[in-house]
């Protein structure tokens, strides 16, 4: 089930730790498990926030190379917020993370936990293969929950119909719905000192808890 996924070359010459964590598979998407919110309000999140606890935004692992990779290609990390970035600041302030769906829960759950952005998208509505690279002038999507946003100068997952994904915010066109049952899940990792395959491992197994993940490849680009 692994799906056709490249890193535009020349990015790395601009920024050479871009990697992405990759997962396939396939899961029914169902409404939030209440096991799964005890086990995330109860045990990880105050563990998150107690590591969080007087670091400044850009010395925390994962939201630091976040930054760094948004300044490289041109845009600012303070006006368009790297997604785990505004998930720990939910987190930082007490407040509860959204409730969204089995697989979209657990993928911020990933997202608190490594401070990375990470990603599902519905196979369904992705044509083609992908790619990773950078949008540019006047690409941009209808985001989830957001109004159109601008993505030029922003590293994105693109297909044959345009680009529906990014670190910053995703796309309604490929959001992970109770309909989906092919799902891709990309961590967006620009850090080589992260251990992006243990991050992966522990990534699969929580989808497969939580969220009811079979037949899942995972890799590295």
């Amino acid at each position: 089930m692994k799906y056709n996924i490249t890193i535009d070359e020349n990015l790395k010459s601009v920024y050479p730790e871009i990697r992405l964590g990759c997962l396939c598979f396939r899961a029914e998407v169902k409404q939030p498990d209440a096991a799964f919110w005890d086990f995330l309000n109860e045990k990880i999140l105050p563990e998150v926030r107690a590591g969080i606890e007087g670091k400044e935004w850009g010395e925390i692992p994962g939201v630091r190379g976040s930054r760094a990779a948004y300044k490289a290609f041109g845009r600012n990390p303070g006006r368009y917020r790297v997604s785990s970035e505004a998930l720990l600041r939910r987190v930082k302030r007490g407040d509860e993370l959204y409730h969204i769906n089995s697989v979209v829960d657990v993928n911020n759950l990933i997202s608190v936990q490594s401070g990375l952005s990470v990603g599902s998208y519905d196979l369904g509505q992705v044509k083609g293969g992908i790619i990773f690279r950078k949008a540019e002038a006047g690409e941009g999507y209808d985001g989830i929950g957001k109004e159109f946003l601008d993505m030029e100068n922003m590293l994105v997952l693109a297909d044959e119909e345009g680009i529906f994904g990014s670190s910053m915010s995703d796309s309604t066109r490929a959001m992970v719905t109770e309909k989906t049952k092919a799902i891709l899940t990309v961590i967006y990792c620009f850090e080589n000192t992260i251990d992006l395959e243990a991050l992966l491992k522990d990534a699969a197994a929580a989808f497969a808890e939580y969220a009811g993940a079979e037949e899942t490849e995972t890799w590295v680009l």
